[in-house]
């Protein structure tokens, strides 16, 4: 596995200029008050090059004279650490189980032995770190390329570099994504069963939480428990709210498996049974994200599945009479954005938002194997006084993880129920 690291190192070093220098910071504690951290997470641009979970240590990737050299720069080990947060990697540990070239302490900045360097990449987020990093590294060595950076030919935003690096996803990659959806279908499917008037949202939460927790993953993002008119909130996460018969849950929430996400997105009726209302949002949000799905194949573009599921949308509410007039005139002058107002899909990986790009060369970015990503048509209804009131408060997400292939697209979450008569039939005798 950690060969894989090594690989994309290297592929990145191809993406470099010659004589380059490249830091890459590591994430740091991020406080919740006072002295109190919220729970580590790594950063992902960093996990992607080194496959280390461990905090304030720097990756440097320097390229001289057609070269190529990766340096790490961690603290040295000492008996408080050890004490409060436990041992750290020495050197030595570093260097062998992740594969660098050199591995030296912050109080070894003098033997990094840079002569030639004209251009610097980093990412642009880290300026601040990157100009105490490089005014120690003055201070400390005979490195006089770092008195001042403006003497430098060019200056890159190493993310966007990387970020093109992750579009594609090696077979590791899936397996982690994919383990990451398997036990999200499986704490799905456990809400579905458990699922019922009287209980609050934060206690669907916390079970799913738990399921997740009990099988060693983290959530992939603060989930989203609505209750009814909650669900019209795209991103409502107080998750406080009482469950009551007749209204829809909208769950969308997913674990992450070894820094990588997963997402996914299911409705249901909390009574058990959807009154034909719902139904009929459901099939036409289940319907539109069906057709999208099936052509997700290579050569597509997030925007063309964006389309398909738009077109389908509008269609099933003009049938529903919540729209008016032709599906062209709907989609040209964008009435149906009152109903769905938001992308059918991004990219998934280390990020839930994946933030490889969309637009390469001022063209969207077309499918290839490896990528992965969602499809979450939803429409959403307030009680708006020109709606039929048979339809207020109806909100309706289907979201699903997709893997590009070189033939049909795999759906991550395939197992998770999601037709009328799958998820009333599991509420029927999930419990039992």
């Amino acid at each position: 596995m950690i060969n894989e690291f090594v690989k994309r190192r290297k592929k990145l070093f191809t993406q470099l200029s010659d004589n380059s220098i490249s830091v890459i910071f590591s994430e740091n504690d991020k406080y919740r008050n006072n002295d109190v951290t919220f729970k580590f997470r790594q950063s992902s641009n960093f996990f992607y090059l080194t496959g280390i979970n461990d905090q304030s240590i720097v990756l440097i990737l320097i390229k001289e004279n057609n070269k190529c050299c990766s340096v790490l720069i961690c603290n040295r080990p000492n008996d408080k650490d050890r004490i409060w947060t436990g041992q750290i990697p020495s050197k030595t540990s570093y260097k062998s189980k992740y594969k660098l070239d050199k591995v030296i302490y912050f109080d070894q900045l003098d033997k990094l032995n840079i002569n030639c360097i004209n251009n610097l990449y980093f990412e642009f987020k880290d300026k601040e770190r990157l100009e105490e990093l490089l005014s120690s590294i003055h201070q400390t060595s005979s490195n006089r390329y770092f008195v001042n950076t403006n003497y430098l030919s060019s200056r890159f935003n190493l993310s966007n570099l990387i970020f093109k690096l992750r579009l594609i996803k090696s077979k590791h990659e899936i397996q982690e994504i994919s383990k990451a959806a398997l036990i999200s279908t499986q704490a799905h499917i456990n809400l579905m069963k458990t699922c019922k008037a009287g209980l609050k949202e934060y206690e669907i939460e916390s079970d799913f939480i738990r399921f997740c927790m009990n099988n060693r993953c983290e959530q992939a993002y603060p989930a989203i428990v609505a209750a009814g008119k909650n669900g019209t909130v795209l991103h409502y996460t107080k998750n406080n709210s009482l469950l009551k018969n007749n209204n829809l849950l909208l769950v969308d929430a997913a674990a992450e498996y070894n820094n990588y996400a997963s997402d996914i997105t299911r409705t249901i009726p909390i009574s058990g049974k959807f009154n034909d209302y719902q139904k009929t949002i459901y099939n036409i949000v289940l319907n539109a994200q069906e057709t999208a799905i099936k052509s997700c194949r290579v050569g597509k573009t997030l925007l063309k599945i964006h389309d398909i599921a738009v077109r389908v949308i509008v269609k099933g509410l003009l049938e529903a009479k919540l729209l008016t007039g032709t599906i062209e005139n709907n989609i040209k002058n964008q009435k149906y954005k009152k109903f769905y107002m938001h992308n059918t899909g991004h990219w998934l990986g280390l990020d839930v938002h994946d933030p490889c790009p969309y637009i390469l060369n001022n063209k969207p970015v077309r499918f290839k194997a490896g990528m992965v990503f969602t499809v979450e048509p939803g429409i959403y209804i307030s009680n708006n006084q020109s709606i039929n009131k048979n339809y207020h408060n109806i909100a309706v997400r289907i979201e699903d993880d997709v893997l590009i292939t070189n033939g049909e697209p795999v759906v991550l979450s395939r197992n998770v129920p999601k037709s009328i008569k799958d998820i009333e039939s599991l509420m029927a005798h999930g419990g039992k």
